[in-house]
């Protein structure tokens, strides 16, 4: 195939299939499975889901396993799927982030574990430094990329009570090393980084990627809630101020961080009945924090208390959001307005929704994939089609060849 077609053509084909196809598409031949397991094509195949918003998957947590639906079907009322993984037993499972097609499972501080829903492979994570001497810590989790190391990190922060007050230590697990490290050298306001009653409704305390760090709300930072967040590559913590114009010292208004498109979020609640929407458009830049919308309940409930952004619509008129952990909704940005996505959940009900990139990034290496890529391919064709060439003359030669009269 490769003498017929430009390997570059085929990649540019193969780059638009889902997963699934491409997994069969291996057992087509060698040059087939090289081309799909080396380390270009699955970038290449990636960041053409991530620039055409496709192949994009919801991974949702019920009471006691994890359901999927893809993102494209929602509009056709599909109901969920079981989301079967290896490291199911049955105790509910928690999803403590996403990245490139990664999910960060977790079903206790001693079972952790790194899983690609798409490809079914699955990494068990050694046992973190910190398991005793800290029974009653708040553990914050949060995974993410670290583009510049090309290695996928998920890290860790107790919180617990120490002989001075409250106190933190901070692990970070690399899947290129397998291993943990602890953190030294801590900024002190990582200690007025918990508060129960917050942490316990916003997100459990699952940081949010964006711009190559995790985030964090720290609702006690004296009188104005701060965004703490973790460098995946320096592995430094830093502050990150909200928007001037957002007032959080009334006792009504709420503040939660989430991620979209790679940007950060800021949600601001206010009374409960409406809610204004930020975005940070250029990371750690101030000035850049863009408000996107702000929407009003016609009636003072609990709808817009707990809301979080999970991604745009392909044609990127519609933005779907998760509402109270327990529906989703389309917020059109055009006209304002919401629908609630008609899901058949077959009665079971819903705590948690991850957005999760249908890729073929491998737990083996966090560098993914083959050595060598397309133009390594190219190169290795080009000398199998030589020495095939070399070969043919040299039969002939030593074959001889009879002139006739």
């Amino acid at each position: 195939m490769s003498k017929k077609i430009p390997l570059d053509i085929i990649a540019d084909i193969f780059c638009r299939q889902p997963v699934k196809s491409l997994l069969r598409f291996r057992c087509v031949s060698k040059t087939c499975c090289s081309l799909i397991d080396s380390q270009d094509f699955i970038k290449l195949h990636l960041n053409h889901s991530i620039t055409t918003r496709s192949n994009r998957r919801l991974i949702l947590k019920g009471a006691h396993d994890l359901y999927a639906l893809d993102f494209d079907t929602l509009t056709l009322g599909i109901g969920v799927q079981p989301h079967h993984h290896p490291l199911n037993i049955g105790s509910g499972t928690e999803v403590l982030g996403s990245c490139n097609g990664l999910i960060a499972l977790c079903n206790s501080v001693q079972e952790l574990a790194l899983f690609n829903p798409s490809t079914r492979k699955l990494k068990t994570l050694p046992l973190p430094p910190c398991l005793v001497g800290f029974p009653s810590a708040f553990i914050f989790y949060g995974f993410g990329q670290d583009k510049s190391n090309d290695d996928y990190k998920l890290v860790r922060v107790l919180h617990f009570k120490g002989n001075d007050g409250d106190d933190v230590e901070v692990e970070v697990y690399s899947l290129k090393t397998n291993s943990w490290r602890r953190i030294s050298n801590l900024p002190r306001f990582l200690r007025d980084f918990y508060d129960y009653l917050y942490h316990s409704l916003f997100r459990k305390g699952y940081g949010v990627l964006a711009g190559g760090a995790l985030h964090w709300v720290s609702p006690k930072s004296s009188t104005r809630s701060v965004i703490v967040a973790f460098d995946l590559v320096a592995e430094e913590f830093y502050q990150l101020p909200l928007p001037d114009s957002v007032n959080v010292s009334y006792a009504n208004v709420h503040v939660d961080v989430g991620s979209l498109e790679g940007c950060l979020c800021v949600f601001c609640f206010y009374n409960l009945v409406y809610v204004d929407m930020w975005m940070m458009k250029e990371h750690a830049v101030k000035e850049s924090w863009t408000k996107l919308f702000s929407v009003q309940e016609q009636t003072p409930t609990r709808s817009f208390l707990f809301l979080r952004p999970l991604g745009y619509s392909r044609n990127g008129v519609k933005l779907l959001l998760e509402v109270r952990r327990e529906k989703l909704v389309w917020f059109d940005l055009e006209t304002n307005s919401l629908r609630t996505v008609k899901i058949d959940t077959h009665g079971l009900d819903f705590v948690d929704t991850e957005i999760c990139m249908a890729s073929l990034v491998p737990l083996s290496d966090a560098g993914g994939g083959c050595g060598g890529g397309i133009n390594g391919m190219k190169r290795r064709n080009l000398e199998e089609e030589e020495k095939i060439h070399k070969k043919k003359r040299d039969d002939f030669l030593s074959t001889g060849f009879k002139l006739v009269l």
